[in-house]
C-alpha cells in the first residue's frame, strides 16, 4: 500500500505569491527491448552498429599508432614550421646566437637586393637562400663551428670554417655567398698572429680572384699586389702541391695586367700608351716568376703593342727575344708567330727583302710542323708583299697556295679573302702583256687577244713576241729565187708559143 502524501503547509502552493513545491522523481523501469547478443552495458540508444571489417581496420590503426614513437614539441614544430624557422630555433636553443644573427642578416640582405633589383632582373627568379636546405645545413654547420672557435679565441679555426664555406659556395658557383665569406676570411686573417701573415696573403689572393671574376680589375690589382708583397718577403711559402706562392702571385699579376692592357687596346677610346705600361708590368712579372714560356708570350704581346704605336724598332727587339725563347723551348708554333711578327715590323720600316726572308722562314717552319693554318697565313703574307713589289707571278703562286689551304681546312672567310687576292694578283700578272698587245697590235698579238677573249686562258702569262724580220742576205736569196722562178715561167711560155706555131 502506497504511503500517504504529506499535507501542503499553509502559505505554500502554485498560486500567485506562493512558493513552488519541490517534487521527487521516481526512476523509470528498464526498457524491455531485446538487444540480442549486445550487452546492456555497451549499448547506447541511437549508436551505429560497427561491423567486423571496421573493427579489424580500427585494430590495425591502433597497432600502427602504437608502433610510432611519441612526438615531442620540437618534432611537431618541424612539421608545422618552415625548414629555415626550425633551423634557426635549433641554433638559438643550442646557444649560437651569433650564428643565428649572421644567417638572418644574409637572408635579409638577399631579399633587400632582390627587391632593389626589381622583377625584371635576373636575380628575381633565383631561389631564395631560405628555401635551399642543403646550403642552410652547410651554413649552420660551419657558422656554429666558427662561433665555438671564436669563444675560445682560436682565430685560425674561425678562418678555417669561413674558408670552407667560401670554397663550398665557389664550387657550386654561388659567387655572391663565396665573395661574402672570402671577405670575412680577410677580416679574420688580420687577427691571426704567429703565422707570418700567411693567412692574410691567402685571403688577399682569394679576394683578388673574386674581384677578377666580377671584372672589377682595379680592386683585384690592389689585393694581388698585397699578395705579391707578402709572398716576396716569404719566398719559402709553398702550396699543398709544392708550388711557390711567390711564383703564383707573379702569375696572377701577369695575367691581370695583360687583361687590363687588352681592355685599353679594345676600348672605344684606345689608350695604347697605358696599355704598354701594363704590358711592361706583365713582362716583368713573367720574368720574375721564372716561367720562360710565359715570358716569351709577354714579350710577343709587348712587341705587337709597340708596332701599333709606330715603334717597329722596339717591336723587333721584343719579337727577336720571343724567337730566341721559342728556339730554346723547341716551340715551332711560336717560331712561326715570331717570324710573322718580325716580317710585319720590317715591312712597316720599308725593308721588303728582310720581310720576305722571315716570311719564307715562316713558310718553312709551318711546313715542317704541319701547321696548315699558319702556312696559309704565311703564304698570304708573302703574296701581299710580292704583289706590292710588282712580282705578280710569285704573288699569284703564293695566293693560290693560301687559297687551296683555306679550302682544304674549311675556312670559309679565308677562302673568300684569298680567292679575291689570287684573282687580283693573276689580273696584275697579265695586265702588262695584255696592254702591250692592245697598244702595239700585230698579227700574232691580235690572234692572242682573240684567243683570250674566247677562252680566258694563259695567253698573256708571258709577253707575246712577234716573229723576227728577215735578214738582208735572206732577202737577196729570196729575190734571186723569185727571179729564177720568173725566168723559168717565161721560158715555159716561150716554148709553148713555139710549139703552137709549129703545129700551125
Amino acid at each position: 500500500m502506497a504511503a500517504p502524501l504529506p499535507a501542503i503547509p499553509p502559505g505554500q502552493g502554485h498560486g500567485p505569491g506562493l512558493q513552488t513545491i519541490q517534487q521527487h522523481r521516481v526512476p523509470s523501469p528498464p526498457s524491455k527491448i531485446s538487444t540480442g547478443s549486445i550487452s546492456r552495458s555497451t549499448y547506447r540508444p541511437g549508436q551505429r552498429l560497427i561491423g567486423k571489417r571496421e573493427r579489424e581496420q580500427q585494430a590495425k590503426q591502433q597497432m600502427l599508432r602504437a608502433k610510432q614513437p611519441d612526438l615531442s614539441h620540437m618534432d611537431t614544430a618541424r612539421y608545422r614550421n618552415t625548414y629555415f624557422h626550425t633551423l634557426c630555433v635549433e641554433m638559438l636553443k643550442d646557444g649560437f646566437h651569433r650564428s643565428f644573427s649572421e644567417l638572418f642578416a644574409l637572408i635579409k640582405r638577399q631579399k633587400a637586393e632582390r627587391e632593389a633589383a626589381g622583377p625584371d632582373s635576373l636575380i628575381w627568379n633565383l631561389t631564395l637562400l631560405e628555401d635551399e636546405y642543403e646550403k642552410l645545413d652547410k651554413l649552420k654547420q660551419y657558422l656554429t663551428e666558427a662561433e665555438a672557435a671564436l669563444r675560445l679565441s682560436n682565430m685560425e679555426a674561425v678562418y678555417t670554417a669561413q674558408h670552407k664555406l667560401a670554397e663550398y659556395f665557389k664550387a657550386i658557383e654561388d659567387y655572391w655567398l663565396s665573395d661574402h665569406f672570402y671577405t670575412l676570411c680577410l677580416d679574420t686573417s688580420l687577427q691571426i698572429k704567429g703565422d707570418g701573415r700567411r693567412k692574410e696573403a691567402e685571403a688577399n689572393c682569394n679576394m683578388g680572384l673574386g674581384y677578377e671574376h666580377n671584372r672589377v680589375y682595379d680592386k683585384a690589382a690592389e689585393h694581388f699586389e698585397t699578395f705579391y708583397k707578402l709572398c716576396s718577403r716569404n719566398k719559402s711559402w709553398r702550396t699543398t702541391d709544392g708550388g711557390s706562392l711567390h711564383a703564383m702571385s707573379c702569375d696572377h699579376l701577369m695575367r691581370l695586367y695583360t687583361t687590363m692592357a687588352e681592355n685599353f687596346q679594345k676600348a672605344e677610346k684606345k689608350d695604347l700608351q697605358q696599355a704598354i705600361q701594363y704590358l711592361l708590368k706583365a713582362f716583368e712579372m713573367a720574368k720574375e716568376s721564372g716561367d720562360t714560356a710565359k715570358e716569351g708570350v709577354s714579350s710577343y704581346k709587348l712587341g705587337l703593342a709597340y708596332k701599333d704605336i709606330g715603334d717597329p724598332e722596339t717591336a723587333l727587339m721584343y719579337h727577336e727575344g720571343y724567337m730566341e725563347i721559342c728556339k730554346q723551348l723547341g716551340d715551332q708554333e711560336g717560331m712561326g708567330k715570331s717570324c710573322e711578327a718580325i716580317a710585319a715590323a720590317y715591312e712597316s720600316q720599308g725593308k721588303a727583302e728582310d720581310a720576305i726572308r722571315y716570311l719564307e722562314m715562316f713558310v718553312e717552319v709551318a711546313e715542317k710542323s704541319k701547321q696548315e693554318k699558319a702556312l696559309g697565313r704565311a703564304s698570304a703574307c708573302l703574296g701581299t708583299i710580292y704583289n706590292i713589289q710588282g712580282q705578280y707571278l710569285k704573288a699569284a703562286e703564293y695566293f693560290g697556295k693560301a687559297y687551296n689551304i683555306a679550302r682544304s681546312t674549311g675556312d670559309n672567310l679565308g677562302t673568300s679573302e684569298t680567292r679575291v687576292h689570287y684573282g687580283i694578283a693573276s689580273a696584275h700578272r697579265i695586265l702588262l702583256n695584255y696592254t702591250d698587245c692592245v697598244e702595239k697590235p700585230s698579227k700574232k698579238r691580235l690572234e692572242a687577244l682573240i684567243l683570250y677573249k674566247n677562252g680566258r686562258g694563259e695567253q698573256f702569262a708571258e709577253p707575246v713576241k712577234d716573229s723576227p724580220p728577215p735578214k738582208v742576205e735572206e732577202k737577196k736569196e729570196e729575190k734571186k729565187e723569185e727571179e729564177k722562178k720568173e725566168e723559168k715561167s717565161e721560158n715555159k711560155e716561150e716554148e709553148k708559143t713555139e710549139e703552137n706555131e709549129k703545129k700551125d
